[in-house]
């Protein structure tokens, strides 16, 4: 068997003019996952990053703090669904802007009710990636892996939570109205496992944050 562990990116800068980019915070927590993986004297044959500026900081920071030279590899089709903008201006065209939430947590109910519109696969929602294709292009890339890797080996793939839910959604053959559950509780920086043989998938953890201390925990 061989081992897919997924790392969601550090916290980014939700509900600003750059979304795609690590906050302090999210640079922290990217650091302290890289010290936590090097005292446990883990090693990847291969890390995997989607495309994302956010995914490429959390790999680098990860990575700088590990020994070894394990080399990146940019992959597509771990990229998200949609940009975090792309979601928020999408809620704001359903509201007045009288009624546009003034505080964070107004604002995050918002955007989630637009990734559950999303994952109702009933409408299109500019910037985004209709649902059915989103997740059929991830099985694809995740059969094609798991023939192309030698027993026994253990990657990185960092990537965004709208991926992880997906993929962990199409292992365990979730609907995917399901997806905004495991979505909505991803943490930043936190790893989920897959292990798998040519053919079979199986989820061995999902959304561990146990190796970051509890004030470096975020969700958004």
């Amino acid at each position: 068997m061989s081992s897919l562990y997924l790392l969601r990116h550090g916290q980014a800068c939700f509900d600003s003019e750059d979304y795609d980019r690590l906050s302090p915070l999210g640079l922290r927590q990217a650091f302290v996952t890289g010290s936590s993986l090097a005292m446990r004297e883990m090693h990847f044959d291969q890390v995997l990053v989607g495309p994302r500026r956010r995914h490429l900081q959390t790999a680098d920071a990860v990575l700088a703090s590990m020994s070894g030279s394990t080399v990146m590899s940019r992959v597509e089709a771990l990229d998200e669904f949609a940009d975090g903008g792309a979601l928020l201006c999408a809620a704001q065209s359903r509201v007045s802007a009288d009624h546009w939430p003034a505080d964070m947590r107004g604002r995050m109910h918002l955007y989630h009710e637009e990734i559950r519109r999303w994952a109702s696969g009933v409408e299109d929602i500019p910037g985004c990636m209709p649902i059915t294709p989103f997740r059929a292009g991830l099985a694809e890339w995740l059969s094609a892996l798991t023939c192309q890797v030698d027993s026994g080996s253990r990657l990185l793939a960092v990537t965004s939570a709208g991926v992880i839910a997906a993929l962990v959604s199409n292992v365990l053959d979730l609907p995917s109205r399901r997806i905004l559950d495991l979505l909505a509780v991803l943490d930043n920086a936190a790893l989920s496992e897959l292990v798998f043989r040519p053919g079979h998938v199986s989820l061995r953890f999902f959304n561990s944050t146990h190796h970051l201390p509890v004030a470096l925990t975020s969700r958004i």
